[in-house]
Parts: C-alpha cells; sequence; structure tokens
C-alpha cells in the first residue's frame, strides 16, 4: 500500500548528483512508491542539464511525478520556438547533445535538441492543488480560479521573505521557489520558499507532506560537491 506521503522538490538547475542523492532517501522510505511534486526550473547554470531532464521525465515504477512549470523552462522554449539565442547557451548545448568544448552554431543547437523533450517541456503544468496545497514555480493567486490564473504570475512573480499568502478564497497554502535564499526555506504566512539555491549555495531542501495536512511536515537537506 502507498504511503499517504508525498515530497516536493524545488529548482534544480543542472545538479542531477544532488537530485539523485535526494531522490534516492525519498526512494528508500517509501519503497511501494509514491508521488513527488517538482517546482520547475529543471535546467540552466548547473553542470547536467540533459540528466536532470531525463532523470525527471522518468519516473520509476509505481512513481508518479508531477512536474510543473518554471522560468527557465518558458524562456529555453520561447528560444526554441523563435529560433533566437538560448539564455543559457551551455546548458542548451547540454541537451542538444555537444560537448562544452565543442564549437557549434545556434542552428546547430536548435536542430539537435531531442523532439522528446520540447514535447515533455510543451506540456508542463503551472500549478498543481494537492488537498488544500497548492504548489507553483513562483506563485498561485488565491484569488482566481484555476481557469483564470496569470500564467506568468505563476512562474515570474517575487513574493518578499516576510510577505503573507493572501489566500481567503480557496484556504490554500502554498508552496514555491523562484527566489534562491541561502538560509531557506523561507517560511512565511500560508507559504513557503523551498528554493535553496543549490546551484549557488550547495545545497538542496526537499519538503514532506502528509495528505489532509496544509504546509510541509518535515525537510530534507542534501549537499552538492560545491
Amino acid at each position: 500500500m502507498k504511503t499517504n506521503r508525498y515530497y516536493c522538490f524545488p529548482d534544480i538547475h543542472g545538479c542531477s548528483d544532488v537530485l539523485k542523492d535526494a531522490l534516492s532517501f525519498v526512494y528508500k522510505n517509501n519503497p511501494d512508491g509514491g508521488k513527488i511534486i517538482f517546482l520547475g526550473d529543471y535546467i540552466d547554470r548547473g553542470p547536467d542539464n540533459l540528466g536532470t531532464i531525463r532523470t525527471v521525465m522518468n519516473p520509476p515504477e509505481n512513481w508518479e511525478f508531477i512536474t510543473l512549470m518554471g522560468n527557465h523552462e518558458q524562456m529555453f522554449l520561447e528560444s526554441y520556438f523563435q529560433k533566437e539565442k538560448f539564455f543559457n547557451r551551455s546548458a542548451a548545448k547540454d541537451i542538444a547533445g555537444f560537448k562544452q568544448n565543442e564549437f557549434v552554431l545556434y542552428d546547430d543547437i536548435h536542430s539537435k535538441i531531442p523532439e522528446d523533450i520540447i514535447e515533455w517541456m510543451s506540456n508542463l503544468k503551472y500549478f498543481h492543488i494537492e488537498d488544500r496545497n497548492v504548489f507553483a514555480h513562483a506563485f498561485y493567486d488565491d484569488r482566481s480560479t484555476p481557469e483564470n490564473q496569470n500564467l506568468d504570475m505563476c512562474i515570474w512573480r517575487r513574493l518578499v521573505d516576510s510577505e503573507r499568502y493572501w489566500n481567503e478564497r480557496q484556504g490554500l497554502y502554498l508552496t514555491h521557489g523562484h527566489t534562491p535564499r541561502e538560509h531557506g526555506p523561507v517560511k512565511a504566512l500560508d507559504r513557503v520558499n523551498l528554493d535553496t539555491g543549490a546551484v549557488y549555495y550547495g545545497r538542496y531542501v526537499v519538503a514532506e507532506y502528509q495528505k489532509d495536512i496544509q504546509g510541509p511536515v518535515a525537510f530534507h537537506e542534501f549537499f552538492t560537491d560545491k
């Protein structure tokens, strides 16, 4: 029987090693499977963007991965479809299968990016509601219905660390990332920012949730080789 626990993984930014460490911990403690919600920003800045994407795209048996859109995925898709420069050229080269010391043109990068990655990325969700918890990369407007959300706000809005989450209508608790904080997670009233800036500070924190309970019940931290 699957556990009533589920987990939330924040911004990864190509740090596949610490992602795998966190996943190994979760798998070990939930041998019958379960659910993980990913908050987006899988790519850019870190060393292994392709490995990160492939890991998140392919959950093991008995595991459900809910993958959300981050602003870096949105920027990547816009650059891909508009044939423009990528925000992080090294990440785009990695995803396209090139080595960093190879000289390639942007046209070469665009042409070699796997179609299944583009399809997967194009279908990422902007938010996810689980019980009375809502998960988004950056924000979810509790005053608007799911159908009327401003999707740019869901992946771009930045909240001040002490700023409360206004949730009088739907009564949801917000879990988000997007704003890296070295000493996070940062809690405010009715929300938590999980982004501890693994790619900058070498520390990655995963939140654990319990069915029918608002907000995380535990945090688990992991460290990169940074």
